[in-house]
This record gives structure tokens, C-alpha cells and sequence, in this order.
């Protein structure tokens, strides 16, 4: 669906010109890759969806990071409780890293203080530090089997965490089977689970 200022943007301009210009086929053009974008296999609109920030977001999709971190227990909230064992949207939130929190995940993975896998983290993060890859913000990555979360005390005999954010490590929730999609979707994001549309 064409956004309405897009619309009659590219109305206003074929009226006052009579003819297509540069910014219609721009703008179609857009509009079109990002429609094509939106429809995937097995994504259906209302699906819940996380955002996350990058690179943690990355690292699932990777499959290094089996755990997500957080200081609620959704299974508390029925409306929410549903989502164990369904599959996900993982979207990559819009707030660029920090070279001290790619140092930080580092690190704890050396020091043996993450719940990441290392032997995929670390590549990851250092190829990240080196400038090797660029990590997209603001889309969605692709989906991923979120499980029952459980108290991050209970289930690890140590100190966890895959950042400096320690109020955010009560539970840990499992993510599993994560499927990237062939191209990141381009959306804006929300706090907590949202309905993917």
C-alpha cells in the first residue's frame, strides 16, 4: 500500500507536469521493494515480533546467542504466555552499537562470563570492530523459536550476562531455529513484543 503523503506527492507532481518524473519512478520503485520485502513465507501480519539491540539482535540470527536476556518473565502476562515455543519476528532496533559495548561482550566471553557462543560470537564481534561487516539497523533480520523463559540464577552456576545492562539478566529466555530472511525488512520498531503488519 502507497503511503498517502507518497500519493499525492506523485499526483501533485504528474498533474503539474503532465508526465512521469525521476522522483514518481523513485517512489514506485520504493514502494514496490518494500512491499515485495514485507511479503515472506510463514510471516503473517499480528505476528509478535522483538526488538532487539545490534549486534545482540545479529547474534541470534547468527545462531550465537541462545539466550535473551531480560528482567521480566513474559509466561507471567497470559496474553503472552502463548508465545512459548512459537516462532518470532527478530528485529534489529534502530540505536547503533558502541565500540565499548562490542569491547565489553569480548571480554565477558573471555572471561567466561557470557552465555554466547563463543566460537561464533567472538569472529563476529571482532570483524564488527575491525569494520569487516556492517550490521543494519531499524529491520527486521528474521524469525526465531523464542522458549519458556527461566530464572537466570537458577539455571547458570555463574555470573552471565551479555552486557553491562545487569538489572536486564533475571530471566533467560531460549531462542532457537533462528531464519534469517533473504534481505532485512525495513521497520521501525517497538519496546517489549509488538505486532508485526
Amino acid at each position: 500500500m502507497v503511503p498517502s503523503p507518497l500519493k499525492a506527492a506523485v499526483y501533485a507532481s504528474y498533474e503539474t507536469t503532465g508526465r512521469l518524473s525521476d522522483n514518481h519512478r523513485e517512489a514506485v520503485r520504493v514502494v514496490d521493494a518494500a512491499e515485495r520485502g514485507r511479503i515472506v513465507p510463514g510471516l503473517t501480519p499480528g505476528m509478535k515480533a522483538l526488538t532487539l539491540w545490534q549486534p545482540w539482535a545479529s547474534l541470534i540470527m547468527i545462531g550465537a546467542k541462545p539466550w535473551e536476556f531480560r528482567k521480566w518473565n513474559f509466561t507471567d502476562k497470559p496474553n503472552l504466555a502463548k508465545l512459548v515455543d512459537q516462532r518470532i519476528v527478530i528485529h534489529a532496533g534502530a540505536r547503533p552499537h558502541k565500540r565499548f559495548e562490542l569491547e565489553d561482550i569480548i571480554a565477558r566471553i573471555e572471561e567466561g562470563e557470557s552465555a554466547l557462543v563463543a566460537d561464533i560470537a567472538k569472529p563476529f564481534i571482532e570483524k564488527i570492530i575491525d569494520g569487516e561487516i556492517t550490521i543494519p539497523l531499524a529491520v527486521a533480520l528474521g524469525t526465531a523459536v523464542i522458549g519458556r523463559p527461566q530464572n537466570s540464577f537458577e539455571l547458570f552456576k555463574h555470573i552471565v550476562a551479555d552486557s553491562d545492562r545487569l538489572d536486564h539478566q533475571m530471566y533467560a529466555w531460549p531462542v532457537s531455529d533462528p531464519q534469517a530472511f533473504a534481505q532485512p525488512i525495513p521497520a521501525a520498531g517497538a519496546q517489549g513484543f509488538w505486532n508485526w503488519n
